[in-house]
């Protein structure tokens, strides 16, 4: 049984971290300004590979002019 524990203690951790990691990314992207975002999202690649960093970063900049938008409205 120690093998398992020791593995989900490290799932554990792990999650923690890319947690902390995607906060870090939403509040860098919630400074950029609309210019600095768009221009971000035109950088990134139309259509990157499923789970892959460039889709994830793409996805939370893409929520996030989304949620500009919706508090515009």
């Amino acid at each position: 049984m120690g093998k398992a524990s020791d593995s989900m203690t490290i799932v554990a951790e792990l999650l923690t971290k890319l947690d902390e990691t995607m906060r870090t990314v939403k509040g860098h992207l919630a400074e950029m300004d609309a210019e600095q975002l768009n221009a971000l999202m035109r950088l990134l690649a139309p259509r990157p590979s499923i789970g892959n960093a460039e889709m994830v970063l793409t996805i939370l900049a893409f929520r996030e002019i989304e949620a500009r938008n919706r508090a515009k409205s």
